[in-house]
């Protein structure tokens, strides 16, 4: 059924190319890099409605414009396909956009000044709310209510640490939840409530389900809210060069936020494309997964929006000491974190969806998680092994070195976010040396033949809102520092740098693969969709420190100019 689509599609592309008189759009002058597997490159482009219909020199060009054709001289820019990004919770940002905004480089004091100072600035916020910072930067037993009490003791507060896996609540929020020593926790040893010696909830929630019922009292999700906030962010997203996305779950806005998508796209106030995802992190929740999921597919299919894939969380992170390792922490000592979905539920949640060709998308930061995520993924091949199911492994931030090569063998794409790619000393103190040098093995997965594509997991980010920006992401896999600074130190190991050409294929030509669009989107072809973006500089040829200064200039997606410098 896909490739007969597949099929109608390329004929009617190649009918219109044909057919068609003169471009809407021609943009000559600059390097066109095709990114396909002929590696070609151009010096013009045309687009006619949302198709490129030719690509050529620029002294053919002319052969393209008519009366009403416009034209972009690029005076040697430099056009890419759009770029993917691979894993980003966009409707989930929006209820933080106005919150405060902290750092996970951020002190203990340095976050509660900044929160003080922002509840002062911003008295109407009520709830106040927040994101960004690090919770073992108050200690091992995390952040406390009475801290928070401290600077917001006026209502309610809501802050969700950098990895978005825990959350920290002042009194007055865990009074309107109704969360008190007497509260179960949600799924014990996996979503709790942390607890002083006496039982009582110390305000710092571990996981989702800890998370939800705070955020689900205090109204944190409004159809208002989101509605205001959403078309700023989405021109953000133009204005980076963002074309096309995967978003990794609604975990907070759910069915609020596909509803919003759905509509802007009805209006015609969507600048990109987006593969949505059904999220799950709880065993209970894969009861009735795929039949959820195929709703949302039936209720939700549109060229630009479409809800297809079934994402999996199996652990948490490292930084709240839920992420699933092989052998036990080194700090605390001893310890061993629960996976949010035990491997029995979890790997016949994997083989369903392969008998129905469902793609998924696997959240696994441990190495653990990791490998649970492979072994399932071998299970379900061998029960149905004409299954068309993708699945793509996210985050790997430790992968251990016998399963490097798995991901070529069964298949599995493995996205993660570089701009993460600091040197980890909280990963190293929590995991030891052997471990912190398993991290992101990106160039050994793609040396065994597998693919990597990148993502920026926004609002989860290191580095702030410069996180959302693909060229960050790109220079950072291709160096693994800091960007712009190569005097620090480099993020083990080096030899797990990528090539230039690598990290922007994993931003977009393989990125188009993840979201099974390689026929429409991710390299500029005669017949395939005008998603595209125009850089001021060559990332081919610039200082690699300095990609991420490459400013976008002209953002293209579905033929659509949404964005201009």
């Amino acid at each position: 059924m896909r490739t007969r689509y597949r099929m109608m599609g390329l004929f009617w592309a190649l009918w219109t190319t044909v057919a068609a008189a003169d471009a809407d759009w021609v943009l000559r002058g600059g390097t066109v890099y095709s990114m396909d597997d002929t590696a070609s490159h151009y010096s013009a482009i045309a687009i006619k409605g949302n198709r490129i219909i030719w690509l050529g020199d620029s002294h053919a060009a002319t052969t393209q414009v008519g009366p009403a054709t416009q034209i972009i001289e690029l005076n040697g820019r430099t056009v890419l396909p759009g770029f993917i990004d691979t894993h980003i919770h966009s409707m989930d940002t929006l209820p933080l956009i106005n919150g405060v905004k902290l750092s996970p480089y951020q002190t203990a004091e340095e976050v509660l000044a900044t929160i003080a100072d922002h509840a002062r600035k911003y008295p109407y916020q009520n709830p106040l709310l927040g994101s960004g910072f690090l919770a073992p930067a108050f200690g091992v037993g995390g952040p406390t209510a009475a801290q928070l009490d401290a600077v917001v003791p006026d209502r309610p507060a809501l802050i969700v640490d950098e990895g978005g896996h825990t959350g920290w609540a002042n009194s007055l929020a865990l009074q309107a939840a109704g969360i008190s020593g007497e509260t179960p926790d949600p799924v014990p040893g996996a979503h709790f409530f942390q607890r002083d010696e006496e039982g009582n909830p110390t305000g710092w929630l571990v996981e989702g389900a800890a998370i939800d019922p705070v955020s689900e009292a205090l109204g944190v999700v409004s159809e208002e809210a989101i509605a205001l906030a959403a078309p700023a962010f989405f021109r953000e997203m133009s204005a980076v060069g963002l074309t096309a996305a995967f978003d990794a779950g609604m975990i907070d806005t759910g069915e609020l936020g596909r509803r919003l998508a759905h509509q802007m796209v009805e209006a015609g106030e969507f600048p990109i494309r987006m593969v949505a995802s059904l999220y799950v992190n709880q065993p209970e929740q894969l009861t009735n997964a795929l039949a959820t999921l195929t709703a949302l597919n039936e209720r939700y299919h549109h060229e630009l929006f479409t809800v297809s894939t079934l994402k999996l969380s199996l652990d948490g992170t490292v930084e709240a000491k839920t992420a699933v390792m092989l052998d036990p922490y080194m700090l605390p000592e001893g310890h061993e974190a629960k996976p949010l979905l035990p491997n029995p539920v979890m790997f016949d949640a994997v083989a369903d969806a392969h008998e129905v060709d469902v793609d998924l998308h696997l959240h696994a930061i441990g190495d653990g998680a990791v490998r649970s995520a492979l072994d399932a993924i071998e299970r379900a091949k061998t029960l149905h092994p004409d299954s068309d199911t993708r699945t793509t492994i996210c985050h790997i931030e430790i992968v251990s070195a016998e399963d490097v090569s798995r991901f070529a063998e069964l298949g599995a794409v493995a996205q993660t976010t570089p701009t993460w790619f600091y040197y980890d000393d909280l990963a190293l103190r929590y995991l030891g040396a052997d471990r912190f040098n398993q991290m992101y093995p990106l160039a050994s997965i793609l040396r065994h033949g597998g693919k990597v594509t990148l993502g920026s997991d926004y609002p989860v980010s290191w580095i702030g809102k410069d996180a959302l920006n693909p060229l960050f992401n790109i220079e950072m896999a291709v160096t693994r520092q800091q960007a712009g600074n190569p005097e620090v130190p480099v993020q083990a190991r080096v030899s797990e740098r990528l090539s230039v050409d690598q990290a922007i294929r994993a931003h977009t030509s393989d990125a188009a693969w993840q979201l099974r669009l390689e026929d429409k989107i991710g390299t500029l072809e005669v017949g395939k969709l005008a998603d595209l973006v125009v850089l001021d500089r060559d990332p081919y040829a610039s200082d690699v420190y300095h990609i991420h200064t490459i400013a976008v200039e002209h953002t293209f997606s579905d033929g659509r100019l949404v964005h201009s410098r």
